[in-house]
Order: C-alpha cells, then structure tokens, then sequence
C-alpha cells in the first residue's frame, strides 16, 4: 500500500467503502479532516493524491470533485454514466 510505502502506517488510515452516495462521479475517494473529495480517482492517480495531498498538503485540483456536486440531486453528473477501468 503506497500509505506504508511513504511511511505513513499509522499515521494515515484507509478505509475501503462503498461509493459513498457519490457513485455517478466513479471511483471516489475522501480526504479526511479536510473533507476533500475525488471523483473518477484510479489507480494511477493514488501517486499523486498521496505526494501532493497526504504528504504536501496540495489537493489535487483536477481530481477534486466541486462542493455543489457532493451530496445533490442538481450535480451535472447525475444521469451520466461514468465507466471504471
């Protein structure tokens, strides 16, 4: 796990889940205490949320998932179908 890789076990927690009531943005994923939220996350993109977000604090912007879209019946990506790798 990329978490115990950089150190971090201990430190840091995952959590595995479902898709959090956000599954029209794909794979998803949460960034807590800041409640930064990613959508259409993949494994590629684990790298870069650990190093930018987790150790240096930077959210990774093209990930983030927009505040009006958490948790809204409104979000342009209801009713889009998104396809996971």
């Amino acid at each position: 796990m990329k978490l115990a890789e950089r150190g971090l076990k201990g430190r840091v927690r995952a959590n595995q889940s479902g898709c959090l009531d956000q599954c029209e943005h794909g794979p998803n994923l949460v960034v807590y205490p800041e409640a930064v939220w990613y959508g259409g996350v993949t494994l590629t993109d684990v790298d870069e949320i650990v190093e930018s977000h987790i150790v240096g604090g930077h959210p990774v912007e093209r990930l983030r998932l927009k505040d009006e879209c958490l948790n809204t019946a409104t979000c342009e990506h209801r009713g889009v179908k998104v396809e996971t790798p």
